[in-house]
């Protein structure tokens, strides 16, 4: 950071507790700027990107070879002060609130630049970091100025799109049987029923099998079960994996010649990953498997696909829902600065914009809080998630081996 710049943040406002942010949600925030003596600036914006990355790294022999990809959803951008010559026009001042006007030059102390964009009405992947990709929601601010370093900050904001309730596949139970016949170190047969009630779960929710088992060998074993996550990175025509356990357990011992039936509930993290379909360069998949652990040979199991929904996110009750906003990109605010010192009281930076004696012309308030009858909105409707075809799934992966 510059001598002259002693500070540069960049704020956004959460619209909810959990701070997560959907398709058509508005991202409102603002830029502090404050220097401590006067610059010239050629260019002052904030940029708001959505970016899918992966890249890894193979080695055969001494040679290395690395690949990589990219996709982007969105790039909007707001400025604050642009350059004359990229405006094609005359050098033009940002009328503040006050009736004051604000140019290129910044004067010593403390400014407050606010910012509003809207999420695009579309189909795009959840907030991901994983082993060799991730999925970014970034709003960064840079300054630019002549013969000086670009200064610049940036914050993430977590994405997740609405759950599509509209699969309803997704709430039909699964079932599935597997049997054994033991051949060496003993004698007998083994069967298990596993069945899951559903196959889609929201975060934080609870998994709920039943397990039949019909042990009548001459063996003990163990019942066992996990959820993996499988993690697929795309590079071209390359792939890479990674495979995660989010729950692995032993629960109960199974007595030859016996037969029981057992509940298994495995409760969902609720910030757990949801499941990626609808990214061209990054999958994130969820298989539970259930299986009996026999010693010294091959152990019966049963492995059924799970999809990881995003739990449900309240609207904030000063946006309504997607069909009321805006279309974007917003319009550039105005720019309200404060003096050096402590800060204002809050009725100081926004005034109370129903009341005409404070605004020096009548619409003078419209730049910094558009009229909303201005433009009529535009609905996009909510994109449904792409159908998770379990058979198309399992041939993707074999059961027996996520990858």
């Amino acid at each position: 950071m510059s001598r002259s710049i002693k500070e540069l943040i960049l704020h956004y406002d959460p619209i909810n507790e959990s701070n997560i942010f959907t398709s058509g949600d508005i991202v409102e925030g603002r830029v502090v700027l404050e220097v401590t003596k006067e610059i010239k600036v050629e260019t002052l914006f904030v940029k708001f990107t959505g970016d899918a990355n992966v890249s890894w790294t193979e080695q055969s022999g001494e040679d290395e070879t690395t690949y990589s990809d990219h996709d982007r959803y969105f790039k909007l951008k707001q400025y604050f002060i642009q350059e004359s010559s990229k405006k094609g026009q005359s050098e033009k001042k940002t009328t503040l609130v006050s009736g004051e006007t604000y140019g290129p030059v910044i004067k010593p102390g403390s400014h407050v630049f606010p910012f509003r964009f809207q999420l695009p009405q579309q189909n795009m992947p959840p907030s991901f970091n994983g082993q060799h990709g991730s999925v970014k929601y970034v709003l960064m601010v840079k300054l630019k100025r002549s013969w000086k370093p670009t200064s610049s900050t940036c914050t993430e904001i977590t994405f997740l799109p609405r759950n599509d309730r509209t699969n309803d596949h997704l709430l039909q139970p699964q079932s599935g049987t597997e049997d054994k016949k033991m051949k060496l170190f003993g004698s007998g047969k083994m069967a298990m029923t596993v069945t899951a009630d559903k196959t889609g779960y929201m975060q934080g929710e609870t998994i709920r099998v039943s397990v039949d088992i019909d042990n009548s060998s001459s063996r003990d074993v163990k019942l066992k079960y996990s959820l993996q996550q499988k993690q697929t990175f795309f590079a071209g025509s390359r792939t890479n994996n990674a495979l995660k356990y989010i729950v692995k357990e032993t629960k109960d011992r199974i007595p030859s010649r016996e037969k029981t039936k057992s509940a298994v509930d495995i409760n969902l993290p609720c910030d757990l990953t949801v499941t990626i379909e609808n990214c061209r360069i990054i999958k994130v998949q969820y298989y539970l498997k259930v299986y009996l652990d026999v010693s010294f040979a091959s152990d019966p199991e049963v492995m059924f696909p799970v999809v990881i929904l995003p739990a449900d996110q309240r609207c904030p009750p000063w946006q309504g829902p997607p069909g009321g906003f805006q279309p974007y990109p917003p319009p550039q605010p105005n720019l309200v600065p404060y003096p050096v010192g402590p800060p204002p009281s809050y009725a100081e930076v926004y005034p109370n914009l129903n009341d005409p004696s404070v605004l020096p012309y009548s619409g003078a308030a419209a730049g910094l809080y558009p009229n909303p009858n201005a433009m009529m909105p535009v609905f996009y409707p909510t994109p449904s998630a792409p159908v998770y075809d379990p058979n198309q799934s399992t041939k993707e992966s074999s059961p027996n081996v996520p990858y």
